[in-house]
């Protein structure tokens, strides 16, 4: 057999592969948006002899809720000591060691170790260090010692609280049965990335996730008088009694917390009992000062379930709990020790119940109690998630919330139709230029995308890739790749006929000559996804990189391999040259052939200096007004609702004010007065109450914003589309974290320019691509579009696909000096520009058409992203054939200026007469 049917074989094997693997995927983007998400219709559509499993959709296409968590991992090392605390005095009593006490400064990270009169404080430190290793002595005063982590023993703790914390939400989500969650930790700054595709509650999921869940049993020291007889209660706060103990109590626990907090000692902690009041709308705080050390913790808990209060008239659900093996005999030592104490069960830093210890509890097992939580049914859901939590297990640290996003149900399935839509008339658009165009062989290359489309679609069903909206984007742009790639290797073939090569020896060389050119491309493209995936490990932005790599490695497989194999087979079958070179288009080749003559030269500098005017008009711009930073960079909640009848921007601001937001920024989307992207941050909260404005408070004025649209607006059939929330400092983070991202990807093409080709083409692909940036921010300042994520994709894509433009002209300028080494540089430059000039047009023209069904169908992020990703073409186009190509001129005539120089100097210096 020979090598060509192998290869045909092999071909056609992974098509039928690849249309095997995509089939459901085409089932379930043909099935109705009403009913495609749903698991028991999807089950009835897709044949029992298909894969049962589609390309799965981001959660942008899907709908659903997204938050990112962060590790508070100092909260972990303070857990960490408070056990130490505890387990020290043990080790203390058991040993006769001399500790009066010990227990963890909160806050300072320090376990503090009080020793009796006469103890040797240099003996006591040495077996205390060989009990337990890794703590170093941090202070000295008299007999108390304070002692830390080793910053190894510190960096392992709150690595393994960052691993337990995944653990811990993946457990849960685990327990809770959302179908296909994503969770993932983000490596940049150790958070926790949940995605709950089809869920439509945030707050829930925030209940569930974000609970911390940190049981901790402290012993109640009912010996503390500090809260007595006080003269100078603040307004608000009155006091009382726990059951055992001196309290304050007061329905502003803030308030609570700044006046009490002082009077509570260093070796003593302040929590506090919550009591649901005037029908739940309101809270009682009451105190309760405890021992610093924990004497149990959550890790110590085996099992829990619900059961019922036999004791109580109502029997009131309760929170049962077995303990692990050692956790059941320190509770039952804990219990002997302290009959007759209270011992308080403190959850997430609230008092459940303190019940007196009346005996020793050997049996493993312990009760919380949920007290009074409105009707019998509320407390048993509450009872329920709670020992859902624990049965998951505690987190090691606090959580909270740095990201929440939430698309909504109807708003994913639209956006992926229109993503859809613009692909197939993108497609559809490509296809029909390249046919009118190429004839017979575009009809070739149009089978090539096909396969690199489809080869795309199975290896991302295959390996479980997400497809997002900014996905699609970089699927389009893969598709604009592979026509480069066809639309180089055709008019090389071209090239080779016009100038009376044989049919064979012109795909020979069309092949041959372009091979490097399609590669460099490619690479640099993908210098950029690599650079993107890289400091993008989550969210849509990873969607649209991974899209972009697998497409552009299919694409260098279908454009060199696939495109070549069709070619060959048209040889092999046809019977003569002449007959090949018909079939070539041979007549039309030559009715469309154009000799330009152009002098590039002659508008170089012109252009370059319109590029500079460009260039200090928008940083001058941007520097005195700013972008208009998304709420990704910016931070902040951003709501986008639309109505069924037109709303007027006074009733959302009257909205706004109403929920307690002294304003919000309004922006119209579709140019009419029915959809709006509402925004606002921190700043934008009324304080009540002289209370400081947190980002919990944010999160819950989204939440309240929603209700507030749903219920006023209600006859004018308001939909909720999406909710987006991004902390302050996660902003200013992920700002930080894009302008990386385009130097790194800069900084990793220059080199692999300077690897391929000489440095003196550096600075032209330097120089350029800064124009190019420039243009495309110019769109972003000029249309005051909103700047985010999306569009640090379309930023590195435009530096990939501007180097790309470049490569191309450059290899053919490389292959002129080497062929014609006498004639002048500025000739060359000029020659190879008008003989790659067709290439640079058509596949600007492809890939601008391909952009135009996203144009046209598309809406927000996704229309910005095509819109720049437009003008960057163009300007890529541009500044490759006006700036990058003459910099080689710039460049040849500096360093001549510069060699003449330096050798009249060393000129002047051995001519020189020697001084006496």
């Amino acid at each position: 057999m020979n090598p060509l049917r192998w290869r045909l074989l092999f071909i056609g094997a992974i098509t039928v592969w690849a249309t095997y693997i995509v089939a459901p995927s085409i089932i379930y983007f043909a099935t109705p948006k009403e009913i495609r998400n749903s698991e028991e219709e999807m089950a009835k559509r897709i044949p029992s002899w298909l894969p049962q499993k589609h390309v799965s959709l981001g959660l942008d296409l899907q709908g659903g809720v997204q938050l990112v968590l962060g590790v508070n991992t100092a909260s972990a090392v303070d857990n960490k000591l408070s056990r130490l605390g505890t387990e020290t005095q043990r080790w203390s009593d058991d040993n006769k060691e001399g500790v009066a006490k010990a227990y963890n400064v909160g806050g300072k990270q320090v376990l503090r170790i009080e020793l009796k009169d006469g103890v040797d404080t240099a003996t006591f430190k040495d077996k205390f260090r060989k009990e337990f290793p890794g703590m170093v002595q941090a202070n000295r005063t008299g007999q108390t010692l304070d002692f830390s982590f080793e910053d190894e023993q510190m960096r392992r703790i709150k690595a393994s609280a960052i691993e337990q914390a995944e653990k811990v939400v993946r457990s849960r989500v685990d327990k809770w049965g959302v179908s296909e969650p994503l969770i993932n930790r983000r490596q940049a700054d150790n958070s926790i990335l949940v995605q709950l595709p089809g869920f439509k509650d945030p707050t829930k999921a925030k209940e569930l996730l974000g609970r911390t869940a940190q049981l901790k049993f402290k012993l109640v020291d009912d010996q503390f008088r500090g809260f007595e007889n006080l003269t100078d209660l603040p307004a608000g706060v009155t006091l009382g009694n726990n059951g055992g103990q001196s309290a304050l109590i007061s329905e502003d626990r803030q308030a609570l917390q700044n006046y009490a907090k002082v009077k509570v000692p260093e070796d003593r902690q302040l929590f506090y009992h919550r009591e649901d009041i005037a029908g739940g709308k309101k809270s009682r705080y009451t105190t309760y000062v405890v021992e610093a050390s924990t004497e149990i913790g959550g890790d110590d808990v085996l099992d829990s379930f619900v059961t019922e209060d036999n004791q109580g008239l109502d029997h009131r659900p309760q929170v049962s709990m077995k303990f692990t093996g050692p956790g059941g005999k320190r509770f039952g030592d804990v219990t002997g020790a302290n009959v007759g104490h209270r011992l308080a069960i403190v959850l997430d830093d609230e008092v459940v119940s303190a019940p007196n210890i009346q005996s020793k509890i050997a049996t493993g097992q312990g009760v919380i109690t949920m007290g009074n939580r409105g009707s019998w049914q509320d407390t048993y859901n509450e009872a329920n998630q709670l020992a859902l939590i624990l049965k998951s297990g505690a987190l090691p640290a606090t959580i909270e919330v740095l990201e929440e996003r939430q698309v909504g149900a109807s708003l994913g399935p639209e956006l992926a139709d229109e993503g859809i839509k613009g692909v197939l008339l993108g497609l559809f658009l490509v296809f029909a230029y390249m046919v009118y165009h190429y004839r017979r062989p575009g009809m070739l290359a149009c089978a090539a995308l096909l396969l690199n489309g489809l080869y795309l679609l199975g290896l991302m069903a295959m390996f479980g890739f997400s497809l997002s909206l900014p996905g699609i984007a970089g699927f389009v742009l893969t598709l604009g790749m592979a026509v480069d790639a066809n639309v180089l290797i055709n008019e090389r073939i071209r090239q080779e006929l016009g100038e009376g090569k044989s049919s064979k020896k012109a795909i020979e060389n069309g092949f041959g000559r372009v091979f490097w050119t399609i590669f460099d491309a490619h690479v640099t493209a993908l210098i950029a996804g690599f650079v993107l995936l890289e400091t993008n490990p989550s969210g849509p932005i990873r969607g649209f990189a991974v899209t972009l790599i697998i497409g552009l490695l299919v694409s260098l497989f279908t454009s060199l391999n696939c495109t070549k194999a069709f070619f060959e087979l048209v040889m092999a079958r046809s019977k003569s040259d002449k007959e090949v070179r018909q079939w070539l288009g041979e007549r039309a080749i030559e009715k469309q052939r154009h000799n330009f003559n152009i002098n590039f030269a002659k508008y170089s500098l012109p252009f370059t200096a319109f590029c500079g005017v460009l260039i200090v008009g928008t940083l001058g711009l941007t520097l005195v007004r700013g972008l208009n930073w998304g709420v990704d960079f910016a931070g902040g909640t951003e709501v986008q609702a639309r109505f069924a009848a037109d709303v007027q921007p006074t009733e959302l601001n009257a909205i706004a004010k109403k929920v307690g937001l002294r304003q919000v920024t309004l922006q119209a989307l579709g140019g009419g007065n029915r959809q709006y992207l509402m925004r606002f941050g921190m700043e934008d909260i009324e304080a009540t109450g002289g209370k400081e404005v947190t980002q919990q408070d944010e999160q819950t004025k989204g939440q309240e914003l929603k209700t507030a649209l749903l219920s006023d607006l209600a006859t004018k059939k308001p939909e909720i589309l999406s909710i987006d929330y991004v902390g302050p400092q996660v902003g200013k983070e992920l700002r930080s974290q894009g302008v990386a991202s385009m130097l790194a990807s800069i900084f990793f093409i220059l080199l692999y320019v300077a690897f391929r080709f000489n440095i003196r083409f550096g600075p032209g692909v330097l120089i350029k691509m800064f124009i190019d940036v420039f243009f495309v921010l110019a769109f972003y300042q000029m249309f005051w579009r909103s700047f985010d994520l999306t569009s640090v994709a379309a930023f590195l894509t435009i530096i990939g696909y501007s180097v790309n433009d470049t490569i191309v002209i450059f290899d053919r300028i490389r292959e002129n000096l080497g062929s014609h080494a006498r004639r002048p540089l500025l000739e060359n430059i000029n020659i190879s520009l008008n003989e790659t000039l067709t290439r640079s047009l058509n596949t600007s023209g492809v890939t601008l058409v391909s952009l135009i069904g996203i144009m046209i169908f598309g809406s927000g992020q996704i229309w910005n992203f095509a819109a720049a990703m437009a003008l960057g073409i163009v300007a890529a186009t541009l500044t490759s054939t006006f700036v990058a190509s003459f910099s080689l001129v710039w460049f040849d005539n500096w360093n001549a200026k510069r060699t003449a120089k330096k050798s009249t100097q060393n000129s002047q210096v051995q001519g020189s007469p020697a001084r006496s």
